[in-house]
């Protein structure tokens, strides 16, 4: 009973020395432009894409570690392991395949260094694409041999 005691003594003592190390705040250390994004309507089945701006506001170098898109209709274009120095900027470009119709969000979780991380959105709506083309008129004619 004497060495549970005396281990669980020295235990607190080690982590009373010890504090807590303080959490970074992302938005304290970079700001982002386009990290809450909204397409407004695009035409199903195409394409769209924009970019994410990241600024360096903080007092040390941050590198961008990875971009992991919410699902396999979003692809993240960007250098991974970017440095940006203090004042320095990266851009992430995210394109989404289009395949949704109606109203949609879909997520892109960023990774910084320090364990630094910021979930970004995009919204939209799908909308079916309309063709203007005329359509031929058919009619009742028979047919040539």
């Amino acid at each position: 009973m004497k060495k549970t005691t005396f281990f669980a003594s020295v235990l607190a003592l080690f982590i009373g020395l010890h504090p807590a190390s303080a959490q970074t705040n992302v938005d304290d250390v970079l700001k982002f432009k386009n990290d809450q994004y909204d397409f407004g309507k695009i035409s199903f089945g195409k394409p769209a894409t924009y970019t994410i701006e990241i600024s360096n506001i903080g007092k040390d170098t941050v590198t961008l570690l990875n971009a992991k898109p919410g699902c396999g209709c979003t692809t993240p274009n960007f250098k991974p392991n970017q440095k940006m120095a203090p004042g320095q900027s990266a851009q992430v470009q995210i394109t989404f395949n289009g395949s949704a119709m109606g109203v949609f969000s879909r997520f892109t979780d960023l990774e910084f260094s320090g364990g630094l991380k910021k979930q970004t959105k995009f919204t939209g709506e799908g909308v079916a694409i309309t063709n203007n083309a005329t359509t031929p008129t058919l009619t009742n004619q028979p047919i040539k041999q």
